[in-house]
């Protein structure tokens, strides 16, 4: 890291705003000491950037699994707390929110009014403006990504100056952002389209599969009949019965029971042994979750225990050890989807490596330039960080890369430089021009991009 002196002109109202932290994505690798920044307002924000030197990069809720909002030789801008509603029209549904809210924020205001996300990933203490600059997404498929709820954001460039973007106004930039890993600026403000509900429970059919062929006729015979849809496989069993698992299909209930209640959140006290996931406890655990789960079973679940069951634990990634966890997560396109993510999966079952988490579910294409989403399924398997994970990801990802699919960068840490330029080449030019135009291209970065962009 560069001596503070080289980054930072001398003034000591704002050397006092900075500090040296240790930082790390969800997953707990890696962990780096960086300069972190917490503005208070806008007006701090725009001071402190016309007087710093250096690289920044936003950071909204840390909840990104690897290094993607990492700065460790520049300025970690930390927008939690920009996080006020400033506007909301209760006849649209239209939010204008600065980009520091939490998605739980909003649910716990607009909720019991009526008023849910169209698109929430799988934890509410994600950001608005993290959930932009990652283009998330989640079991609404038939919504597709934050995208397309976004109806535009204020951006600073990197000199301070401020730009609103939309599908109307600088519209190369607005998609360049989308899904930019905040590699084109500091989102300040999103104007975001709410959805409207009757409910704060779900209608959930429960349904348990035999195997990845099953899944897949379940998951297109729901398509036309259920707005979410969500898989949990079984990562360890081979031959006849891989891919088991069990599907969640969902609505939203219509039962005019609104309202908003906080759960008891439970705390993982301690990092288990390195050692504490493996192929045994991991069989066992999922052995006993298939099993538990009943052939068909309809419920009505609290919008939470649906959306966010994980949130249910502080820091359920503890119980991976200190290494921490590595996620794959990858988007196939929907011709030849089975057979590819069969292909993967066989590998992933036989390697003994797959963790609890292993999830398949169908997504459909965002036009962000560098947004992951495309006309397919995605993939996400949760892997204990091991020293020879690595070397095994890079064979999975000739194969994603030869299906036309790609890795999702907000749960990546270590895709290498030549696997992301083939996965992003058919936008990465014209994202690269566009940040180039807007003068940002050298002013923000992050671990993940000097990793992609400097090899």
């Amino acid at each position: 890291m560069p001596p503070k002196s080289q980054l930072f002109l001398s003034d000591s109202l704002y050397l006092k705003q900075y500090r040296e932290e240790k930082i790390k994505g969800w997953g707990g690798h890696p962990i780096v000491s960086a300069n972190v920044f917490r503005p208070e307002r806008i007006g701090d924000l725009i001071e402190f950037i016309n007087r710093v030197k250096g690289t920044f990069l936003a950071r909204g809720g840390g909840t990104s699994y690897g290094d993607a909002s990492i700065n460790n030789d520049g300025i970690n801008i930390d927008m939690h707390r920009l996080n006020k509603m400033l506007h909301f029209d209760p006849d649209s549904g239209v939010l204008h929110c600065q980009s520091g809210v939490a998605l739980r924020d909003i649910i716990k205001t607009f909720l019991q009014k009526g008023w849910f996300l169209h698109v929430t990933p799988g934890t509410q203490f994600a950001t608005v403006g993290g959930c932009v600059a990652c283009d998330a997404h989640g079991k609404n498929w038939k919504a597709g990504s934050f995208r397309n709820c976004v109806k535009g954001f204020s951006l600073m460039l990197y000199d301070g100056s401020i730009v609103y973007c939309s599908d109307n106004e600088n519209s190369d930039m607005f998609l360049a952002t989308v899904g930019g890993m905040g590699m084109t600026g500091i989102i300040l403000d999103v104007h975001l389209q709410l959805k409207k509900v009757s409910s704060s429970y779900m209608d959930v059919e429960t349904i348990r599969f035999s195997n990845l062929s099953e899944l897949f006729n379940l998951q297109c015979a729901s398509m036309d009949s259920h707005e979410y849809l969500f898989a949990w496989l079984d990562s360890q069993k081979e031959g006849k019965s891989m891919g088991r698992g069990i599907l969640q299909r969902a609505n939203h209930c219509a039962d005019g029971n609104l309202q908003y209640k906080e759960k008891r959140r439970i705390s993982v006290p301690f990092y288990m042994l390195n050692c504490t996931v493996n192929k045994f406890s991991v069989a066992a655990f999922n052995n006993m979750y298939y099993a538990m789960a009943a052939k068909n079973k309809e419920s009505k679940l609290y919008f939470s225990d649906f959306f966010y069951p994980l949130d249910r634990f502080t820091n359920w990634y503890k119980i991976y050890g200190k290494k921490g966890l590595v996620e794959y997560q990858v988007a196939v396109p929907l011709d030849g989807a089975y057979d590819t993510i069969s292909e993967l999966f066989g590998k992933i079952t036989k390697s003994k490596l797959g963790s609890t988490v292993a999830a398949v579910k169908p997504l459909i294409k965002s036009d962000g330039l560098m947004s992951f989403p495309i006309d397919g399924f995605t993939l996400a398997v949760d892997f204990a960080y091991s020293e020879k994970l690595w070397s095994f990801l890079d064979k999975l990802d000739r194969i994603v890369i030869a299906s036309g699919g790609r890795v999702y960068l907000a749960k990546d840490a270590r895709l290498s430089a030549k696997s992301f330029k083939e996965m992003y080449s058919n936008s990465l030019e014209e994202w690269e021009l566009t940040r180039e135009k807007y003068h940002v291209k050298n002013g923000f970065k992050s671990i993940m991009f000097n990793r992609f962009l400097n090899s």
